[in-house]
């Protein structure tokens, strides 16, 4: 008998556990030539609660460069570093991410499944943008427009709003600005999340047989031809 009630704790203490959401509120900020992204993660019902922010930027007019500084809150620790990004960094960061797009197109299918699981309850997107020139300041207002309404277009394809986005774009027509405000808050369930993982570490372990035996991919195919 207690190995029964042993056992039906174990099941409902996994269910609970699979069915918990995750709770994830992000916010950015830009506000001319400096940018600050804060990720806030609120899990187990409320008694795990982490807070990041990623990074500040800040760029430097005077040699091109651009400081990033990171810093990170929790319970557990907190971390603070600080480091300079040249232009070459810059470019090798963008090949690598190059490399890997075209590596990982099967990706493409495992996040859509799990994007269909993400509900959003709260999304805002402010923006103020002016130049010298009304003129040029309205073409770009409407620039901004047609990005945002894309992007939204394609948000409402993959996502599960529970409350209306919120879109703005502000002209300024008297004073140069360049702000940005994000918001988003929303939830997933940690199962879903697991399952995600498990298929991302399933087919990055197929990518590493594929670099280290490239034949195996012809063999594959010849198979599947057959």
């Amino acid at each position: 008998m207690v190995y029964v009630l042993t056992a039906i704790f174990i099941l409902i203490g996994i269910v609970l556990l699979l069915r918990m959401k995750v709770h994830v509120a992000a916010e950015y900020l830009h506000t001319d030539d400096n940018d600050k992204m804060t990720l806030k993660i609120t899990t187990l019902f409320g008694l795990i609660r982490i807070k990041k922010t990623i990074p500040a930027i800040k760029v430097n007019k005077e040699d091109g460069t651009v400081d990033i500084k990171q810093k990170s809150t929790s319970k557990v620790k907190k971390s603070s570093s600080k480091k300079k990004v040249s232009f070459d960094d810059v470019q090798q960061g963008i090949n690598k991410i190059e490399m890997l797009l075209h590596q990982v197109t099967k990706l493409r299918k495992i996040s859509a499944s799990f994007l269909a699981h993400l509900h959003i309850t709260k999304l805002e997107w402010v923006t103020v943008v002016g130049i010298h020139d009304a003129a040029v300041t309205g073409v770009l207002t409407g620039a901004v427009w047609g990005v945002k309404g894309g992007i939204a277009a394609m948000l409402y394809d993959h996502l599960d709003f529970v409350n209306k986005p919120v879109y703005q774009v502000i002209p300024s027509f008297q004073v140069p600005v360049s702000k940005t405000h994000f918001q988003c808050i929303f939830f997933f369930r940690f199962g879903h999340a697991m399952l995600a993982a498990f298929k991302f570490v399933k087919y990055g372990r197929e990518l590493s047989v594929l670099k280290k035996n490239p034949s195996s991919r012809m063999t594959s195919k010849n198979d599947s031809s057959v």
